[in-house]
């Protein structure tokens, strides 16, 4: 898996979507950023991006469930085992 993971993100593809994520990170950090946050506001953001992870890796399993069911329809299981066997 982690393999896997290496590779998407060493691929041009996968280094143009992780650029993208860093620069909408980025572009959080300085929209969110205020003075008059407090420590207080810390636990709102941490149990915010808590949910925000838990929903993104509900999509990510639904998508990729939905994604396996469609591959596994299109090809049926052939058995090599003789039905017909005689002692």
């Amino acid at each position: 898996m982690f393999e896997l993971l290496d590779l998407i993100l060493n691929s041009p593809i996968g280094s143009a979507i992780l650029t993208g994520f860093q620069d909408s990170l980025y572009a959080l950090i300085v929209l969110s950023d205020c003075d008059e946050c407090g420590f207080n506001d810390l636990g709102k953001l941490l149990f915010g991006g808590v949910i925000a992870a838990i929903l993104v890796g509900v999509v990510i399993s639904i998508l990729l469930r939905r994604l396996k069911d469609k591959t596994s329809a299109s090809t049926e299981f052939v058995s090599i085992m003789s039905h017909d066997r005689k002692p």
